[in-house]
């Protein structure tokens, strides 16, 4: 590897004046860089780079299917997965003094991500029932006495 020349030829793309900085300079640069570091460039895209488009593609969906009122996120952040790179994924209100929901998911790959972010909206759409209120012992309440003296005047009849 060639780091005499990787730094000269990054130095130079950076000292570039405005009128010189075109695509064809920066790629020239760039390509000389990378075969001095022994690398190729491709204008494909990486695996990473496609699971983030995936990504934020799908969540853009979802946003829009919530309503007007939500925005989509799509991030990456360092953790378990590609190469040590987490994908990231946020559906929230555009006012954040909206009493709506809030949905978040991470996930090796955007299948992954999109799996939990479903599963939050799906638990958080589901209709919230009012847990009985924990039980006293030793209390009865209204309703069932009624009913137990009730069934007492039917047993004694």
């Amino acid at each position: 590897m060639d780091t005499k020349l990787i730094e000269a030829l990054l130095i130079e793309l950076l000292k570039l004046g405005p009128e010189r900085f075109t695509q064809d300079k920066i790629l020239a640069n760039l390509t000389l860089a990378a075969t001095a570091a022994g690398l190729s460039l491709t204008t494909e895209g990486s695996t990473l780079q496609r699971e983030h488009l995936q990504l934020a593609a799908a969540l853009e969906h979802l946003a829009t299917d919530l309503g007007s009122q939500y925005r989509a996120r799509a991030m990456l952040r360092l953790g378990a997965g590609l190469d040590g790179i987490e994908l990231g994924a946020v559906i929230e209100p555009i006012d954040s003094t909206a009493p709506l929901p809030r949905f978040v998911a991470f996930g090796s790959t955007a299948r992954a991500t999109l799996a939990g972010i479903n599963a939050e909206i799906r638990k958080a759409l589901q209709p919230h029932t009012k847990p009985a209120p924990p039980r006293i012992a030793g209390r009865v309440s209204l309703k069932r006495l009624a009913n137990q003296l009730a069934d007492d005047k039917a047993n004694a009849a």
